[in-house]
């Protein structure tokens, strides 16, 4: 078999240490490979995104970038998108302070903020809708005070709770919750600290990722509804995964404003067929 070397990276997202936040891999390319190797590397690294993009030169965009997890590609991810302008900004040299990603979600950008990293996304609008009684047992039993249906993918699933202990403390049962929800399930609650409006996790057993540690996506879901909730643009959430998170979140019309930051772990090679 013919094979080629590719560059790899693999970076904490949404922490200022290393071992904390949510670790994606970012593979740039020159070109796309077939989606099958894409789809097979990311399933060889195993985490719960691996980021590749190339350049353009048309479309308003400086890359296209696109996101698979271990068994499926997904539409939008931001810790993996915030690896991936971390990668542009900080290894590959591109020298503007804005980059602009065209995605299966529209145009993206990421901007250096200090020693952070701006992303600007589409905020995720919800729609109440009723969660079945096995699933609400399969993550414990405890009563939400309001559920939710994702309006822009519509397996996936929110639970807002009243307690942030009920958030925290959650163990659900990733073998069953993936067979009886089709994606993902949200659940949050207000914050329980100084400085925090919202505590949230995200579990999607049934696309190969039991929890996600820390999720850009899911704070375009949460930071809108908190923020309506208290009366302010400016939220900051916590996601209150074993690694946890801190994503500053900022609503701007449709658009969500998530900031963070990032740490190198690894840089290094793959080979993959030519």
């Amino acid at each position: 078999m013919t094979t080629k070397n590719l560059p790899i990276y693999q970076i904490d997202a949404f922490s200022d240490v290393l071992f904390a936040g949510n670790p994606a891999a970012v593979v740039p390319l020159s070109t796309w490979l077939p989606d099958d190797v894409l789809q097979k590397i990311a399933m060889e690294n195993n985490l719960s995104e691996t980021a590749f993009f190339v350049p353009v030169t048309a479309g308003g965009a400086d890359f296209h970038i696109r996101w698979f997890t271990p068994t499926v590609e997904v539409p939008l991810c931001g810790h993996a998108t915030l690896a991936s302008a971390y990668v542009i900004f900080n290894q590959l040299g591109f020298e503007g302070d804005i980059v602009r990603l065209q995605s299966k979600s529209g145009i993206l950008t990421a901007r250096r903020y200090l020693d952070a990293i701006v992303l600007d996304f589409p905020k995720q609008p919800i729609v109440p809708e009723t969660i079945a009684d096995d699933v609400i047992a399969a993550l414990g039993g405890d009563t939400p005070m309001e559920t939710f249906g994702v309006a822009s993918r519509d397996t996936d699933l929110v639970a807002v709770y009243d307690d942030a202990a009920i958030v925290r403390s959650m163990t659900p049962d990733m073998s069953l919750l993936a067979k009886l929800a089709d994606r993902g399930v949200i659940v949050t609650a207000p914050g329980d600290k100084t400085g925090l409006d919202m505590i949230s996790r995200y579990f999607v057993p049934a696309i190969g990722i039991n929890e996600d540690p820390v999720t850009g996506y899911m704070h375009c879901v949460v930071a809108p509804y908190w923020a309506d909730k208290l009366g302010q643009d400016d939220v900051v959430g916590y996601q209150a995964s074993a690694r946890g998170g801190v994503v500053a979140c900022k609503v701007v019309g449709d658009r969500v404003h998530l900031t963070g930051e990032a740490m190198l772990y690894l840089k290094g090679e793959i080979t993959v067929p030519a």
